[in-house]
């Protein structure tokens, strides 16, 4: 069963557009987010190497001076801990490859840039975790919806509050 990092942030952001993640049900592509968002991505960092596909993973930069540093590209830090667990699954991926690497949340739109390590215990979570996303995505039906305070600019939203 193939996990993606989009699929870890959306387990710790709202479970159910993990489930629909999960089924190819496209996102809002004219949501003024996502394209801000692209806007950034494209614009950010345009010197190092992006998009560096590692298995079923997208690193978004990756940066080879004094080591290798993985780089999460963010619009806003308004998801910083679902952010922070997507760039975690990534350096939980490069261990496992045998390759150690540091990680780097930026929010170019804030100016500010934020270190992210991988602990013993949150290789454990993650473990846990991938197993969780698994029970979640083979579920008949969505969960339940729950209202969250970023609902109203979430690409999914139309699937729980319409």
């Amino acid at each position: 069963m193939r996990i993606t990092g989009v699929m870890v942030q959306y387990y710790f952001t709202c479970r159910r557009e993990l489930w629909f993640f999960s089924r190819g049900l496209n996102f809002d592509f004219e949501n003024e987010d996502m394209l801000i968002g692209r806007l950034i991505h494209e614009e950010s960092y345009e010197r190092d190497w992006k998009e560096v596909l590692l298995g079923d993973a997208m690193l978004d930069v990756v940066r080879r001076r004094n080591g290798i540093a993985v780089m999460e590209v963010k619009k806003s830090s308004k998801l910083e801990e679902p952010a922070k667990w997507q760039l975690k699954y990534y350096l939980y991926l490069l261990r496992k490859a045998g390759v150690e690497a540091e990680g780097l949340i930026t929010y170019p739109r804030e100016g500010r840039r934020e270190r992210v390590a991988l602990t013993e215990e949150d290789v454990q979570t993650l473990e846990n975790v991938l197993g969780d996303i698994k029970r979640v995505i083979s579920l008949e039906a969505p969960p339940p919806a729950e209202k969250k305070p970023y609902c109203r600019r979430c690409a999914y939203r139309d699937f729980c509050w319409v």
